[in-house]
């Protein structure tokens, strides 16, 4: 303990701001030293938010396994991302929209009543100038980017729904259209213009470019090619250049547009990450500016390598700054000292859609009657159990309320046995084989909320079997699909209901097409569920204005529909949480769940400052 009460007094949290008289311009600033949540592994939005079924996974020299995939984590990826990227909007802790990339903005409408098809109802949005951690200017082609790449047909991503309302954004991802036709253009490098479908609300599409998912991101990083040793092009067995997929995982080629950027990101999991102070974000080119007016904070090192006791005695000894994880037991002792937010997460069990037995919906909503959702968030950290599909952050029809608090639950939490026995018997299953996949590596207890979905599963007649399995051969298990049940964060990614809800219709997933073989047949999302009156009612949802209760009430008939075949069960909504000591001020948060760091504050940050950095 000695060794790492020394180890925190060598590093920082974050330094207050400087009177301009006295500042010492080679001075860098305050390091921050944190513990935070569960470890992620890629930094690519487009798999660490999103519920598709993208599933990759690598191997590094050290052996352990690099996840690229919604595996991991991704209630704890919104956090880290958050600090990375920058989108074109935000929304403060209130759910407010407040600009961030974008400069200002102003909606165009033109109509012809003798020739509707000339209508013209565009979003123009000009960009602040900033810059990339690399010293690139952030440019609008970034954000173009981002989008069209979510509506690439040949990509799994769920969020594309919530870009419906682009004109051709439907019909490209459906590969009915060239991502070319998609209304969104750029007449200059500062400049995005969006072309809608219809006549939109704009505040509800403002919200919806707030998603941590809609952040600019650079081309020639995300598509860049695979090189050798001695930086040669490597190419496929096609014969054509192979696409790296390293971007994302290796902080020497990532380039981040928020206030931090990865300096440093340890090979062997578990050990610790260093973000820096990007100097160039917001900053003026043509100005000899301060280092800290935008960034207060010059370093931020996140460890992973301490155990949970070992942090709870740092932070009592007044070490330790600021703690984003805990276990139940010590979550219930420190509550009082916690900041806690609901969140857009929903801890679910996902079932195998490969797997005929749990493919019946029938099997699929006993499975959720036979368990209780109380006992269940007893295994992970701070969460309450789930009434829904659908979480409590997501607005109703505007920020004043939200849909969950407006329509009440459409799950109960207590367990009952005897309906999902009568649900088995009148569907005729009589038991069969379940497997559940459960990880040992997070800080939810996986295996302990298995032991008891086995004890209630097994009431009903079925055989359960607990594979738990570490990293590597949980991944593995994943890929061969040797499960039938395992556990898994579902995301909001906007504050809209309609959102959460669409990708469950076969038109609306986002699924990946069939490119290679020529086949553009609409498919359903992971988990493989598929139903013609579903897929009606969301089509009509879909035909409804945004923010009414029409629209919402039709939302809610399609929640309901899902809760009856249960092709996921939520079974908690998360709830982000974090103390901080009374030392630290400027810790802001935003609804999404993402912290603003740019100004948080330390009192006499000196003492704790490095003897390297103190004296450069």
């Amino acid at each position: 303990m000695k060794k790492l009460i020394a180890l925190i007094l060598c590093l920082a949290t974050v330094s207050a701001v400087l009177a301009s008289c006295g500042f010492d311009p080679d001075e860098k600033g305050a390091i921050v030293n944190m513990y935070l949540f569960n470890e992620i592994r890629n930094f690519d939005p487009l798999y660490a938010y999103t519920n598709a079924s993208n599933i990759e996974y690598d191997g590094d020299s050290s052996g352990n396994g690099v996840f690229l995939s919604k595996l991991n984590a991704n209630a704890e990826a919104v956090e880290l991302l958050g600090l990375l990227y920058e989108g074109l909007f935000k929304m403060n802790a209130d759910g407010k929209v407040e600009k961030a990339l974008a400069k200002n903005y102003g909606y165009i409408k033109k109509e012809d009543a003798k020739k509707p098809e000339n209508n013209v109802y565009m979003l123009r949005i000009t960009l602040r100038d900033t810059r990339w951690s690399d010293n690139t200017k952030v440019q609008a082609n970034d954000f173009i980017f981002t989008v069209k790449r979510i509506l690439d047909p040949g990509i799994n991503c769920d969020a594309a729904v919530m870009l419906y309302d682009i004109k051709n954004a439907k019909a490209a991802k459906l590969g009915d259209e060239s991502r070319d036709d998609i209304g969104i253009s750029s007449p200059d490098t500062q400049t995005i213009e969006i072309e809608f479908e219809r006549d939109i609300n704009v505040d509800k599409f403002l919200e919806v470019l707030a998603s941590p998912m809609l952040v600019p991101l650079r081309e020639n990083k995300v598509n860049s090619y695979e090189v050798n040793d001695k930086g040669e092009i490597i190419y496929g067995d096609n014969g054509m250049p192979a696409y790296s997929n390293s971007w994302a995982t290796v902080a020497t080629s990532l380039v981040c547009s928020g206030p931090f950027f990865i300096r440093k990101l340890e090979t062997e999991l578990g050990k610790e990450w260093t973000l820096e102070r990007n100097k160039y974000y917001n900053a003026n080119p043509d100005k000899e500016e301060r280092p800290d007016k935008y960034v207060t904070p010059y370093k931020i090192i996140i460890h992973y390598e301490f155990t949970l006791d070992e942090v709870l005695e740092a932070y009592n000894n007044g070490t330790l700054f600021y703690v984003g994880t805990l276990m139940p037991d010590a979550f219930a002792e420190y509550e009082s000292k916690l900041t806690v937010n609901d969140t857009f997460a929903v801890g679910s069990y996902m079932f195998n859609p490969n797997s005929e037995l749990v493919q019946n919906p029938a099997v699929r909503r006993a499975l959720s009657l036979a368990l209780d959702r109380t006992e269940i968030a007893k295994y992970v950290t701070a969460s309450v159990p789930a009434t829904g599909l659908i979480p409590p952050k997501v607005f109703d029809l505007d920020r004043k309320s939200t849909y969950r608090s407006h329509y009440g639950s459409v799950i109960e939490s207590e367990a009952n046995v005897d309906e999902a026995k009568s649900v088995l018997k009148a569907a005729g299953v009589s038991g069969g084989s379940i497997t559940i996949l459960a990880r040992t590596f997070t800080n939810n207890d996986e295996v302990g909320m298995a032991e008891y979905a086995k004890a209630q599963w097994e009431k009903l007649g079925f055989k359960v079997t607990i594979d738990s399995r570490g990293r590597n051969l949980f991944q593995t298990k994943f890929n061969e699909g040797a499960y039938d049940v395992l556990y898994t964060d579902w995301q909001a990614y906007s504050v809209r209901a309609f959102n959460m809800v669409a990708p469950f219709s076969v038109n609306y997933s986002g699924a990946a097409l069939d490119t290679e073989h020529q086949n553009y047949d609409p498919r359903p999302n992971c988990t493989g569920y598929s139903n013609e009156d579903y897929d009606k009612l969301i089509a009509e949802a879909a035909e409804l204005e945004e923010g009414t209760r029409e629209k919402n009430d039709k939302v809610f008939e399609a929640e309901k529909k899902l809760m009856e075949d249960m092709p996921i069960i939520p079974l908690v909504f998360y709830r982000d949480y974090y103390m901080t000591s009374k030392e630290i001020s400027g810790v802001k948060n935003t609804y999404y769940g993402y912290k603003v760091l740019t100004k948080m504050k330390l009192k006499n940050y000196k003492k704790y400052l490095p003897v390297e950095e103190e004296s450069n």
